[in-house]
């Protein structure tokens, strides 16, 4: 009886339940004859059971996309016909649209309806155990077994699960609607930028023909031009030197119909872009820098200029900027051999001061390094060779893309104008390092190359002492700022040096007060590691370069890496990159 009223209940809400899932105890083939027609429904409604049980059951309602499927159902009905979405609605609740993410809501009133449908199979099984223990005359009085089950609790329970089916239906629904609108919008953008597509295309083929008419005209012109002028040549029987005097008055002539602005820059911004734009070039009309060549970009702040290498070489560096290295655009130049086909990878930036003076800001190993390449091409080609048995000749050295920064002094309208010059040069030297220290953020440039970090006293002092070291054990400097000890790299060195403060704490007046007392550290070092059985041992057990993994000796047997970095520091008597506490020992 009780499980027929939980059968009854579920079919009221549209969910088919057997009798099995409940625990119903079914009769044997040799059940007494007394049962009558009590056991002969029971076995019926059995057998039933045994045929469903056999079929696949459909989602129960509370599932995901059981709901999800008849609110698609429900919108989709409610679209009219012929809809474009009606179809992508509906097709959602399809098997094969199972793969979706749920809402939080959705989610949600899902689990509420299937804890209410555990806790009411967690009841209804409890009710049909202690409805099995009943004598046999219970079964036998008229086969309802839900007569023992009371009015309300049926009606209760029929309550709660339309409450929680009618909620989740709505957050399904509000889902659904919410994936409406933004199929909604997607088709409404598409046809704007079909729509935006065609006007473009119209526009295009509008500009396309009026060009069209107008290289027509130009091309009448032009030969009309021409013409005239054979007939003034066959005409005119001139000196040479008097008609190249006529050609250079017709030259300096201002052509009618052309802008004041164009023959010669008034404006606020032509006047701040320095000394090209006083010059054009006579052939295409472009401002050409008398150093830098002809200009192809021009932005308010800065201007964009092909320039060939040997001239960027000719250009000085930016005094704050960090030391050009040598051996490091030697590095460059050698790797770049094997990647000539990519050319010379970003933009060489320079600054121009008010006087017109230019500095290389960022890019100088590269210039050193094509120019060395130059150089290199230029010696083949004087040995009778093409330059191009190694592929120097496709690195086109002569078009180096570069951007000039401009201070702003020069590019301000009154200050061009003042008497004098007016300002000072530290507006220039403040508008090279904003700019410097803006292109080096990303870039690892030492604290010590920093502008307004270091004073050049300092700077000077670092610089005289590390090039000593490095110029006097060169085989133990790398140009690696990832080198491993017992190696150090100049810049690092330079860094460590300022860093550790030791000037200041030592009271060092001079690159050579510097160097005497790097060398009594090195001597100190000698005295803890020279002795091969104490430095190896003490090494090995307390120290750690960053290396924990064994290397081939020369003999072939394995070793640690601290083991080999002492070896190579005692045969180069350097010790300085074993280890960096001497910076910080008085």
């Amino acid at each position: 009886m009780i499980v027929r009223a939980i059968v009854v209940a579920n079919r009221a809400t549209g969910t088919a339940v057997s009798g099995a899932a409940f625990g119903v105890r079914r009769p044997s083939s040799s059940s007494s004859s007394s049962s009558g027609d009590g056991q002969r429904r029971r076995l019926r409604r059995s057998a039933d059971d045994d045929k469903d049980e056999g079929r696949p059951r459909p989602s129960p309602w509370w599932s995901l996309p059981s709901l999800r499927g008849r609110a698609a159902a429900m919108i989709a009905s409610a679209l009219p016909d012929g809809h474009p979405l009606s179809e992508i609605i509906s097709s959602s609740s399809s098997s094969s649209r199972r793969s979706w993410s749920p809402s939080i809501n959705e989610a949600i009133a899902s689990a509420r309806a299937r804890e209410s449908r555990l806790r009411t199979g967690a009841s209804s099984s409890s009710s049909s155990s202690s409805s099995s223990s009943s004598s046999s005359s219970s079964d036998n009085d008229d086969g309802d077994d839900g007569a023992s089950l009371p009015r309300h609790a049926v009606e209760e329970t029929r309550r709660v699960e339309e409450e929680i089916e009618r909620r989740a239906l709505e957050m399904a629904e509000e889902r659904m609607r919410l994936e409406l609108r933004a199929m909604e919008e997607r088709f409404k953008s598409r046809e704007e930028e079909r729509t935006r597509k065609e006007e473009e295309e119209r526009e295009r083929r509008e500009a396309e023909h009026r060009r069209e008419l107008a290289f027509e005209r130009w091309k009448d012109e032009a030969a009309r031009e021409m013409r005239r002028q054979e007939v003034e040549g066959r005409g005119e029987e001139e000196e040479e030197e008097g008609e190249g005097v006529r050609e250079e008055q017709r030259r300096r002539r201002p052509r009618p119909g052309v802008d004041a602005a164009t023959a010669e820059p008034t404006s606020t911004a032509d006047r701040g872009g320095g000394l090209d734009d006083r010059r054009r070039d006579r052939h295409t009309g472009r401002h050409r820098h008398p150093i830098l060549g002809p200009q192809i970009a021009r932005l308010p702040y800065k201007r964009v200029h092909l320039t060939s290498a040997s001239t960027l070489a000719s250009i000085p560096v930016y005094e704050r900027q960090r030391a050009y290295r040598h051996d490091r655009a030697l590095a460059m130049a050698k790797d770049k051999r094997k990647t000539l086909w990519m050319g010379i990878p970003g933009v060489i930036s320079l600054m121009e001061d008010r006087d017109g003076r230019l500095s290389i800001l960022d890019g100088q190993h590269r210039v050193g390094m094509m120019a060395l390449l130059a150089e290199e091409r230029r010696r083949v080609r004087e040995r009778g060779g093409d330059g191009d048995g190694d592929g120097l000749d496709s690195l086109d050295l002569e078009n180096v893309l570069v951007e000039v920064f401009v201070s702003r002094r020069l590019r301000d309208d009154i200050d061009l104008n003042a008497t004098g010059g007016g300002g000072s040069d530290d507006d220039d030297d403040d508008d090279m390092a904003a700019i410097f220290t803006e292109i080096n953020k990303a870039e690892p440039v030492k604290l010590l190359d920093m502008p307004g970090v270091a004073n050049k006293r300092t700077r000077d002092i670092i610089d005289h002492a590390a090039s000593h070291f490095h110029d006097a054990y060169p085989a133990m400097f790398s140009t690696s700022a990832r080198c491993r000890a017992p190696h150090l790299n100049l810049d690092n060195l330079r860094d460590a040096l300022f860093a550790s403060e030791v000037i200041q704490r030592e009271r060092m007046g001079s690159g050579g007060e510097l160097v005497r007392w790097m060398s009594r550290k090195n001597d100190e070092l000698r005295e803890r590691y020279g002795d091969d059985g104490k430095g190896g041992r003490e090494s090995s057990e307390t120290k750690n370069d960053g290396d924990d993994g064994d290397v081939a000796a020369e003999d072939g047997k394995k070793t640690s890496m601290n083991e080999m970095a002492i070896k190579k520091a005692r045969k180069h008597d350097f010790y300085l990159g074993l280890e960096s506490t001497w910076l910080y020992r008085k």
